[in-house]
């Protein structure tokens, strides 16, 4: 009777390291791509850094044209007519710029994971930022322009900027590109259903192993090992995050964000995976204080 606890023990610790470790990874990419994080998440990107380095590599996406060419389009559009790249590299490292292209980009992975419908945004949309804020850019750059070469870098900015936002993927280009029950898979595997139902099965589990090794609390050990081998798997995973991005936005011009982004999702990984491992530790230590009071007494 004692090993066919233990087999049945050691089956359940399989299943709740299987369990937890799917809940994790569930959880962190359901939160991760959601608008708002997206949206936080390219607005810290330094884009005139990432620029220069993309400047520099071999990057390709997908054959369409490259982020890069509409961007050195900006830059010789600003050198003809005599506008310093200084006003260029603070248009396209602005607050604003960027909360609009994370909220581009976080409206199309919120609608593919987490079925979050938004408003689409469109070249209408970025043009009244451009014109909002062009003064407060000439500004803070201390330019000095005429308003007919502040027009005429306007229409430029306007174009460029139409070119970056037809490019990057939409709702209606999901829907066009991929099949709707695989949509509708993908948003049944995020979906809070599922990882309510982890928790729940996960809890079942646990039940039935306290019963089964609540003997000197060795069910303490049985729950704790899992947890630390989740909790470095999950570590480890979260250093393999920037090719599994790049596999996965491959076909979109993305290039430029692709560290920030993986260097900001691999830390929420790394994160879970740390308090994964330090509970963990916590349940071990928890019964050695256990087993030492009991030979105490």
């Amino acid at each position: 009777m004692k090993v066919v606890k233990t087999f049945i023990s050691v089956l359940l610790s399989l299943l709740i390291m299987c369990a937890l470790y799917v809940l994790f990874m569930l959880g962190n990419i359901s939160s991760f791509f959601s608008s708002d994080n997206i949206q936080k998440t390219i607005s810290n990107i330094d884009v005139t850094h990432e620029i220069s380095k993309m400047k520099n590599s071999s990057l390709t996406a997908g054959g369409k044209a490259e982020i890069i060419d509409i961007v050195d389009t900006a830059y010789d559009e600003a050198e003809k007519h005599g506008i310093s790249t200084q006003l260029v590299d603070e248009m396209f490292n602005s607050k604003e710029v960027k909360m609009f292209l994370g909220k581009a980009v976080g409206n199309t992975t919120d609608y593919v994971i987490n079925n979050q419908k938004e408003k689409q945004l469109t070249s209408d949309d970025f043009n009244k930022i451009l014109d909002d804020n062009i003064d407060t850019w000439l500004q803070n750059t201390n330019t000095k322009l005429s308003d007919s070469k502040k027009e005429v870098l306007l229409i430029r900015m306007k174009q460029a900027s139409a070119g970056i936002i037809d490019t990057l993927p939409s709702e209606e280009m999901i829907d066009n590109k991929v099949d709707e029950k695989t949509i509708s898979k993908i948003r049944f595997i995020f979906s809070s259903e599922v990882r309510v139902g982890l928790v729940i099965v996960i809890a079942l589990m646990l039940i039935l192993l306290f019963f089964l090794k609540k003997k000197e609390a060795k069910w303490l050990v049985y729950l704790a090992m899992p947890t630390l081998i989740v909790g470095l798997a999950t570590i480890a995973t979260s250093f393999m995050i920037n090719d599994i991005l790049a596999l996965a936005l491959k076909e979109y011009n993305l290039s430029f964000m692709m560290n920030s982004f993986s260097t900001t999702f691999a830390n929420h990984i790394f994160i879970t995976g740390i308090v994964s491992s330090v509970i963990a530790l916590l349940l071990l230590i928890v019964h050695m204080i256990i087993q030492k009071r009991k030979i105490s007494a």
